[in-house]
């Protein structure tokens, strides 16, 4: 179960890529948000330090659908039957100055192994196709076996509702406990009130 780092948003064709600033990431947060839009502007701050306005808008906008996502791990996990993985991927592209982000479904060529067959979006350069490699051999090892886990990757735990274990698929991958935690729980009371 995963999602992609920016999901909704990307670079491609939109000029705020560069020019978004901290003021109007604010205004754009309290319409979304209300009265909270100043701790989820933090919080995502602390989760992601060196992004720009723009990259943390992408990720902010992503939290409904990363929110649901592991929603979704909770109630796999709550069954007791097979292990549930969940996973962000958060790779950026080098091709177009890294505008397209990780836009909705950007691993779809990764998770097939195919980077070397979508080079318009891969770039195609050996550390690439290596992360191709380890993201397409995690799928595979999954399909075998029910653990997607594999030599080429760090031990990656299956998903507690305690922990929140996933794995951040970039060009190091590693598995971290409750990414966006903190992010997340702000924006679900935002909307609860």
């Amino acid at each position: 179960i995963g999602t992609c780092l920016n999901e909704m948003v990307n670079g491609v064709d939109n000029p705020e890529v560069d020019t978004l600033t901290s003021e109007e990431l604010s205004k754009r947060v309290v319409q979304r948000y209300g009265e909270r839009s100043q701790s989820i502007v933090a919080a995502y701050r602390r989760e992601y330090p060196k992004a720009s306005p723009f990259d943390l808008w992408a990720a902010i906008s992503a939290a409904g659908m990363r929110q649901n996502a592991a929603t979704q791990a909770e109630r796999k996990a709550a069954q007791g039957g097979a292990p549930a993985y969940q996973y962000i991927y958060a790779w950026h592209t080098p091709v177009l100055d890294g505008r397209p982000g990780t836009f909705h479904s950007s691993e779809i060529a990764f998770v097939f192994d195919n980077a070397e067959l979508c080079t318009r979006y891969s770039g195609g350069g050996p550390d690439t196709l290596r992360l191709s490699s380890t993201i397409g051999e995690a799928w595979a090892s999954f399909a075998r076996t029910g653990k997607p886990g594999h030599h080429g990757l760090p031990d990656w735990p299956a998903y507690t509702p305690e922990k929140r274990e996933t794995m951040i698929f970039n060009t190091s991958c590693a598995v971290k406990n409750d990414p966006e935690g903190e992010c997340l729980r702000l924006v679900r009371q935002s909307a609860a009130t």
